[in-house]
Order: structure tokens, then sequence, then C-alpha cells
């Protein structure tokens, strides 16, 4: 790898990260949109949360496997994993006087187990056939969004007021097969089985003074979804190791196609404050509904540049695709240095056109022998706009902040 090529990749990285600024980052409304936004791609094991993600051309790691099957092939012995994390989250509106509360949860992030069939004495043909089972906690949602605080405004004007609230996840059971071709090509396929659970109500409150009868009148609306779904998706990837200290990996994960089941209700009520005419009172029953969901198609693009035992540095380009959601990119840099034989200290970064989120990420990893342990720290920003289910309308802007630290075991048969 040439120093011209080295400067070529970062300048595409650069002009990547100016383009994503100019994209449009909207919250999404409805069980569809929400099942969309619910996928953190930085959910897994510390070395793969302090690189970023960055690990389509890297490998060998149970988080990277998901992004790129053929990753798993870079494994030498049978493995087993254990990962846990916990997130700290704030949504606030930028000129409010309350920042919202702070929300808190723990949870299991992953559990796989590696068996690796490798020929020790073979140079050439396949060297390995390597399998992975495992548990992945896809996403986590927790989030409460206030817009337009009716305590903020005087009381004798009109007001607007809209509450966000969602709370989901969505879980992984994969399994994938990669093989080991001479120690220079790896290409793997995998299957994934996903289930997930989502609620989202959305309240909204109007106050007008004076309506064309001069009256005040007061409007409210609060919508209740809650949804579950299960599905699969597939996925195929490639890595390709040509010299020492160059790698290139390419990866494809299909949709995750499903039937949701969905139950909707809502409440409604319009009055003038100041008279006993013109009361309006509904409650709807409940709607229940089965349609197929379908989430975003990825593809993922990276390229590795490793010195000995030194470290490594990687380069991603991720892009994702739906229908409802148009194209996002990703782009994702992240660097591993060998402090000694043991001692691995991880950066990573990485940039969303999907509410316009940035994240910065460190980690620390010990490889022993047999056991490796692992710890992570990433803080995500990013900034969205609220868009009113009923008219379609920009309501508000919101700023969300994140941090998150994950623990790993592993132990190496």
């Amino acid at each position: 790898m040439t120093k011209r090529s080295i400067t070529y990749c970062l300048a595409m990285v650069v002009l990547l990260l100016m383009s994503a600024a100019q994209a449009q980052t909207t919250h999404p409304y409805g069980l569809e949109q929400m099942m969309i936004a619910a996928d953190d791609d930085l959910f897994g094991t510390p070395r793969f949360v302090g690189l970023s993600g960055a690990m389509t051309a890297v490998g060998g790691d149970p988080s990277a496997v998901k992004i790129n099957p053929a990753g798993l092939g870079i494994y030498r012995h049978s493995q087993f994993s254990l990962s846990a994390d916990g997130s700290f989250c704030r949504y606030w509106q930028p000129d409010a006087l309350d920042r919202g509360p702070l929300y808190s949860r723990w949870h299991l992030s992953q559990v796989s187990y590696v068996v690796a069939i490798t020929h020790p004495e073979r140079i050439a043909g396949v060297v390995s056939n390597n399998i992975m089972i495992s548990y992945a906690r896809r996403a986590e949602l927790l989030k409460h969004i206030t817009l337009n605080d009716r305590n903020e405004r005087p009381a004798s004007s009109d007001w607007l007021e809209t509450v966000i609230d969602e709370s989901g996840y969505r879980n992984d059971v994969d399994l994938h097969y990669a093989m080991n071709i001479s120690n220079r090509v790896y290409w793997g396929l995998g299957l994934t089985m996903e289930w997930a659970q989502l609620r989202q109500t959305f309240d909204r409150w109007e106050y007008t003074a004076s309506d064309k009868r001069g009256q005040a009148r007061t409007y409210s609306l609060s919508e209740t979804s809650m949804g579950n779904i299960v599905g699969v998706a597939g996925s195929i990837g490639v890595l390709v190791h040509p010299i020492q200290m160059l790698r290139f990996g390419v990866s494809v994960e299909s949709p995750v196609v499903g039937r949701m089941r969905e139950t909707d209700y809502y409440i409604e009520h319009l009055s003038h404050p100041n008279t006993d005419d013109g009361i309006i009172h509904y409650e709807s029953p409940d709607s229940h509904s089965n349609w197929l969901m379908v989430t975003p198609m990825k593809l993922s693009a990276g390229v590795g540049l490793q010195w000995k035992n030194h470290g490594l540095l990687s380069l991603q380009y991720d892009m994702q695709y739906h229908n409802l959601t148009g194209v996002a990119h990703i782009a994702r840099a992240g660097m591993e240095i060998a402090m000694n034989n043991h001692w691995m200290l991880q950066l990573g970064y990485a940039y969303s056109t999907w509410y316009a989120k940035q994240r910065a990420s460190l980690g620390v990893h010990y490889m022993g022998n047999w056991v490796r342990i692992g710890v992570a720290y990433t803080h995500v920003w990013s900034t969205g706009k609220v868009i009113d289910s009923l008219y379609y309308t920009e309501q508000g802007v919101y700023r969300t902040r994140e941090n998150r630290i994950v623990f790993s075991f592993q132990w190496n048969s």
C-alpha cells in the first residue's frame, strides 16, 4: 500500500462525511419507520464498539462476523464469548429550559460460540471451516421527546405541544459459516432469525386563544401503537488478505422480512373551555392488523492496514437502503494500537446521515493465551426533526446524547 493510495482512501472518507452532512434527518412516526430507526449498529463486544464498527475488513470478532460473515474464517481456535453493556441517554429540544430525563438500561448484548475446524498442516487449499452460533441484541430503544413545552409558553398565547414516547428492542439468533482458503481468501454465509417488540405513544395538545368565533379552544390527541415481529434475513461476505499488511472486505445483508402484528388505538378530545358547547371526546376500539415488515438492505465495504504486531487502521463505508427512508450512508474509521504483547487500545469514529449521528469510541482489550477481557466506552450525539404524523409538517428539532459502556469475557478452547 503506497502513500498515495492511503491519501486517496482518506480523501474519499472526508468527501463522504462532507456530503453526508447535507442530509435531512427526521424522526419517524409509526411502527414501520420506528422499526427502521431502531437499528443501533454498535451493540456487541468492546473491540467492535471501540473501533466504532469498522471491522468489515478485520474479522476475528463475534460482532464483526454479523457485519461480514467472512471474518469468521480468521478464527484458529474455538471460542466462547459473552458481552454486556449499559446505556445512558437523554433527548431534548435545543431551546428548552429542561434538558429532559436521563434514561438508563443494562442488558446482555451478545453470547456466541465459535467452532473452528482447522487443518494446521495445510498452507494451501481449505485451511479451516468455522461455524458460529450466537445471540445478539440488535437494538435497544428507550426515547422520550417533548417539543414546544407548554409550561414555557405564555398562557394567553396559542401553543402546540408534542410528546413522543418510544420503547422497544430487537434480538437476533444467528448461524454463520465461513471458509479459510490458503489464509488469503475468506468467504462466509449467515442466517438470522430476529424478533422485536415495539411501542410508540404520540401525544399532541393544541390551545387556540381565539378561534374563528372568538372563543378559546383546546384539542388533544393520544395515539398508541404496539407491535411484535418475527423475521429472517441472510448475509454473505468476502474478505481478501493478499499481503500481510493489507485486507479488503465486502458484505451484503438482506432485509429482515417478517410479519408485523400491530395493535393501535387513540383518544381524541376537543372542547371550548369557557362554554359547555362543542365538547367532543372519542376513544377508539383496539385495531389489530398484520402486515409485511421489511428493514433496510445493507452493503458494507472496508480496507484494513496492519503494521506487523503493532496495530491496524480500518476504514469502512456502509450503505443502507429502504423505500421509505431512501439511502443512508455511514463512514467509519477505527485504529487499534498494541501497547504490549497482551494489551490493545482501540479508537473509533463513525458518522451516519441517519439523524446526522456521530459516534466516538475508546476501548481496551487484554489478550491472553486462553482468556480475553475487554471494556469500551462510546459517546453518541445527533440531531433530528420531528414530523407530525397528521399534517406531515415539521414540529421541531431535538438533540440526543448517549453514553454506553461495554464489558466482555472470551475464552479460547
